[in-house]
């Protein structure tokens, strides 16, 4: 199985059926998909099963590799539901594509699954809806990732392909965040870890912008504040280093490329030196 995908629900039974669709119209095969739903009472069971029953038919007689793999009981939190979405993947990367995410075309898995080449985390664009415009967001929209670049969190979750082994080695979600524990765990990943990292320029998902973390003024936008500075300060120290010392490789870029401004900052250097008396 090259991937799982991982849907997480409670009571959004019309996002997750928009969500299903988008992965049941697939052409591309070698997948699972494995879905989460923390007890809902709204009806989103019921969907679930349908769904699941119609990719059993669908896949009888058919040697291509799909099925679906789905619990419903109580959870407590989008990252204990997210970590029994990656401890039941048998796939060797998994994408958090989360209930109201849906893919942009049926031919995303088609496009996908032959990019998937031992990188660690391989990463493409979200798109979002923003008053009836569609808006690209391509994270880092690059390969070659500094470690700033890493701490910056701009991780696309639902356009993220993750190996599975990654959560072996640096852990699962952190439960104990409601809305950042995903960019805390692709931090450890590529800010502190030696993962790889991969940008694809392939549209992948649109993005439900009415979702727990997008709504800036929602119930949730307390807990994000605190999160956010949670997230900085596992980084403030480190951070203020780096930024200390790319302005001193910045400047000493500058005056290398000016061959005279180098020889006069390195002539006041032995002056000041042979003034203050420094060996």
């Amino acid at each position: 199985m090259k991937l799982s995908i991982i849907t997480i629900n409670y009571n959004n039974a019309a996002g997750l059926k928009k969500t299903l669709d988008s992965v049941a119209m697939q052409i591309g095969t070698d997948f699972e998909h494995i879905i989460v739903d923390g007890a809902s009472t709204d009806g989103s069971v019921e969907i679930i099963r349908q769904y699941a029953d119609s990719q059993a038919i669908r896949q009888q007689g058919n040697k291509a590799t799909r099925q679906v793999v789905w619990i419903s009981e109580p959870d407590i939190g989008i990252y204990n539901a997210m970590n029994k979405g990656v401890r039941l993947a048998q796939g060797e990367y998994t994408i958090m594509l989360n209930s109201g995410d849906y893919l942009v075309d049926e031919h995303v898995i088609e496009k996908v699954i032959p990019l998937l080449d031992g990188t660690d985390i391989i990463q493409g664009n979200v798109i979002s809806i923003i008053n009836d415009v569609e808006v690209v967001n391509r994270g880092y929209g690059k390969s070659n990732i500094s470690f700033l670049d890493a701490m910056g969190g701009k991780f696309l979750h639902q356009a993220s392909f993750c190996r599975q082994e990654l959560f072996e080695k640096y852990g699962m979600f952190d439960e104990s965040y409601k809305i950042n524990g995903d960019t805390v765990f692709y931090a450890k990943c590529l800010a502190f870890g030696n993962a790889s990292f991969r940008y694809v320029d392939v549209n992948v998902a649109y993005y439900d912008i009415e979702g727990v973390s997008a709504d800036p003024n929602n119930k949730w936008v307390k807990i994000r504040r605190e999160e956010d500075m949670r997230y900085e300060q596992m980084f403030s120290q480190r951070m203020r280093q780096l930024r200390n010392e790319q302005k001193k490789i910045s400047l000493y870029n500058k005056l290398h490329a000016h061959r005279w401004s180098w020889y006069l900052t390195m002539a006041i250097a032995h002056i000041c030196n042979w003034l203050y008396g420094r060996k």
